[in-house]
């Protein structure tokens, strides 16, 4: 049985689900698991912080699906500061946030086998990590690169300070080593699915018209909506969890969904004629090609995918545009809607991505 540990700007409660959660789930299958949740503060909550909603549980441990969470609410928290002359500022508001860990995730630090750290806010705390355990196992979760989310100049520092204390280093698409010191550590594990989604049936929400679907605020590029509901009236558009970024969208044909639990988008997703992946492009990195789990759900179900041409890669079933461009958009959907073929992406497990995770030289598929 293992004892593991998750640190990550994510809360494992929240209604929003990415690649850490469903790994956090399969870790609690095999152990002890906890989920230290970082980053929440007063300052966070008024930039629009998913988590808000779960303030009035922080700071006290919760057991949610066998997985013991403690989110971090503080008054402040450091943040990007942008200008190198207040560098020495910023370096000393992390130093000064690191030294006020509660005692709990300290507690749980130290109790650890495997301490799983997810990029963004969480690598500066691989150094508290290491001296408090040093014999844990020390695990980097990769899930986007530290400079294309604008991280802290501080955090970036303190990642290629520490990152030889790291034992494993977690990438879900190649394209991300550029982003590491070093390749030694480094195993290729892709992102995961469960299978078991597709295999059931939901209730159709889109009654007599077809729909399609949109899921989540990453990235999200309102033009497109404008733009393909005027051009395809018969068809309804409906964004589910796109937040602040979809205020200003109003048509006959565009449904506007609050975020809603993970679940409850299933059966948008399995009844939809297509998917749509509306990244802006805003040098948005070739990655995503790889990591979008979105893009993945839709192929998990089956359904097209339209996405911007820099998300398409080679997968079978997208359907590519520029973003901007009316004729490319309209061009993209109507191939979606046209596509007739089968699509079956191969495509691992979570129990399959965490044993690659732990165990990597057992398969030969992890070799960057």
């Amino acid at each position: 049985m293992t004892n593991s540990l998750v640190i990550s700007v994510h809360d494992y409660r929240s209604r929003r689900k990415a690649s850490v959660h469903f790994i956090t789930s399969e870790l609690a299958k095999r152990g002890r698991t906890r989920f230290f949740s970082i980053g929440l503060s007063r300052l966070s909550e008024h930039r629009g912080d998913t988590r808000t909603d779960l303030a009035p549980r922080a700071n006290r441990v919760e057991v949610f699906d066998h997985v013991e969470c403690f989110l971090w609410r503080t008054s402040w928290h450091p943040f990007n500061l942008r200008r190198p002359a207040l560098a020495r500022v910023e370096e000393s508001m992390f130093w000064l946030y690191r030294r006020l860990i509660p005692r709990i995730p300290r507690q749980w630090l130290r109790e650890a086998d495997t301490i799983f750290i997810e990029s963004g806010m969480a690598p500066v705390f691989i150094e508290d990590a290491r001296r408090l355990n040093p014999t844990a196992r020390i695990i980097y979760l990769a899930s986007d690169d530290l400079d294309v989310v604008d991280c802290a100049e501080t955090i970036k520092r303190r990642f290629r300070a520490n990152f030889d204390s790291i034992d494993t280093v977690r990438l879900p698409s190649r394209l991300l080593r550029d982003g590491m010191p070093h390749e030694r550590s480094s195993v290729f594990v892709p992102q995961g699915i469960d299978r078991s989604l597709a295999q059931r049936r939901y209730v159709d929400p889109y009654g007599t018209r077809r729909g399609c679907v949109s899921v989540g605020s990453m990235l999200f590029d309102a033009t497109f909506f404008s733009t393909a509901a005027a051009a395809f009236p018969d068809i309804d558009f409906h964004i589910i969890g796109a937040g602040k970024a979809a205020a200003g969208l109003s048509a006959p044909n565009i449904i506007v969904h609050d975020e809603m639990p993970f679940e409850q988008t299933l059966p948008f997703v399995q009844h939809a004629a297509f998917g749509v992946a509306p990244y802006l492009d805003r040098q948005t990195p070739r990655y995503l090609l790889d990591t979008s789990l979105k893009l993945r759900q839709f192929g998990l179900f089956g359904i097209p995918a339209v996405c911007p041409e820099f998300a398409r890669g080679d997968q079978p079933g997208r359907y590519g545009y520029v973003p901007g461009d009316p004729a490319s958009i309209a061009r993209a959907v109507d191939a979606a809607l046209a596509h007739d073929t089968p699509i079956d992406t191969p495509m691992l497990g979570w129990d399959e991505v965490v044993d690659r995770i732990m165990t990597p030289h057992a398969y030969s598929d992890t070799r960057i």
